[in-house]
């Protein structure tokens, strides 16, 4: 790929050049983490990377920090821009009345501690919560767009823990040559287009008419100063983003959010960016789908792989044993480990 010079920012002497990878985990996904940081100490360039902000979602936030700092050396000469940030940190003064600092307080504690409880009474397994015990999935919506004001590059791309590198990769995969965000076609599929409509409509604006709209999945990359405009106008307009999301948000997402927050006249969501030609990531949405898109990574490798862990756990012996030769050869499970421990979250 072509090298692209990073535009610097102007609004900001503390802002370095590059890129900052933003995943938002919780501690059940620490050992795909480990498959992150591996891949991106082997296929990222180091002049490339301004920094790794892992933002830890979890209801025990020490114990997700120990087990991020344990693996810190599997980022390789990457380790020492690695950035630990726990969520709670993220949050921001709240603006308003006393409603508003008593839904913070709801929110940050009493809202769902009785969840633990509620399992041991049901007799469910005990599972990880996010932070203070919500729902981690409409957590880590909030911490994604919270964790801007903590970059200080360039441009923001943001991962899942699911995202892996899976080829030498450099800035050009994620900012054109004139500067601008790559962003993937775009799409009509009926739940992107509800969520981008409930988002708009949430603060007060609309989806453009006769456009593209921009799809809803990881990898996403901002301009840092435009992905922070935006996140100030959400929460001017939303109120404290933790809150409001805990609240379920009503299906508007935190990446419709910021394209309708970027494009407050209700124009083209698409100006900002550069469209690709095709998705820079391979993903699995089902178990089946593994041989087929190792078959695909054979003939034309993306970037990235996206696996979600609970595919993982049910795949039989024979794709597994598949998938760990593949991440053999590509240098992500090292000789004499069996599994990783991939297999096993």
């Amino acid at each position: 790929m072509a090298d692209v010079a990073l535009k610097p920012v102007q609004d900001s002497a503390t802002v370095g050049g590059g890129l900052d990878f933003v995943t938002v985990i919780f501690r059940t996904e620490l050992e795909m983490l480990r498959l992150q940081a591996r891949s991106m100490a082997r296929f990222l360039k180091p002049e490339d990377v301004n920094s790794i902000l892992i933002v830890l979602n979890d209801e025990d936030e020490e114990a997700c920090q120990r087990g991020v700092e344990a693996m810190l050396a599997e980022w390789g000469h990457l380790a020492e821009r690695v950035q630990i940030i726990a969520g709670s940190s993220l949050l921001r003064p709240v603006k308003g009345g006393v409603l508003a600092h008593l839904e913070r307080f709801w929110a940050s504690g009493p809202r769902c501690a009785w969840r633990p409880y509620r399992d041991r009474i049901q007799g469910k397994p005990r599972v990880v919560y996010g932070w203070a015990r919500n729902n981690g999935w409409l957590m880590q919506q909030a911490f994604k767009l919270l964790a801007a004001y903590r970059a200080t590059g360039d441009y923001i791309v943001i991962l899942d823990a699911k995202n892996f590198f899976i080829r030498s990769t450099d800035a050009s995969e994620f900012v054109d040559a004139d500067g601008r965000p790559r962003v993937e076609p775009a799409t009509q599929e009926t739940n992107y287009l509800e969520w981008a409509a409930k988002s708009a409509r949430r603060i007060g604006s609309a989806v453009p008419q006769r456009t593209s709209i921009p799809p809803s999945l990881t990898p996403i990359v901002h301009r840092r100063e435009d992905m922070v405009r935006a996140v100030g106008r959400l929460e001017e307009t939303l109120g404290a983003l933790e809150c409001f999301f805990a609240r379920r948000s009503a299906k508007s997402t935190e990446f419709m959010l910021l394209y309708a927050a970027m494009s407050p006249d209700s124009s083209d969501w698409m100006k900002a960016f550069s469209v690709r030609r095709d998705a820079p990531i391979y993903r699995i949405l089902n178990t089946e789908e593994v041989g087929a898109t190792l078959d695909a990574i054979a003939k034309e490798p993306r970037a990235l792989l996206s696996l979600h862990r609970k595919y993982l756990r049910s795949l039989d012996a024979e794709t597994q044993e598949r998938l760990l030769s593949y991440l053999r050869e590509i240098g992500l499970v090292r000789d004499g480990e069996a599994t990783g421990g991939f297999f096993d979250v």
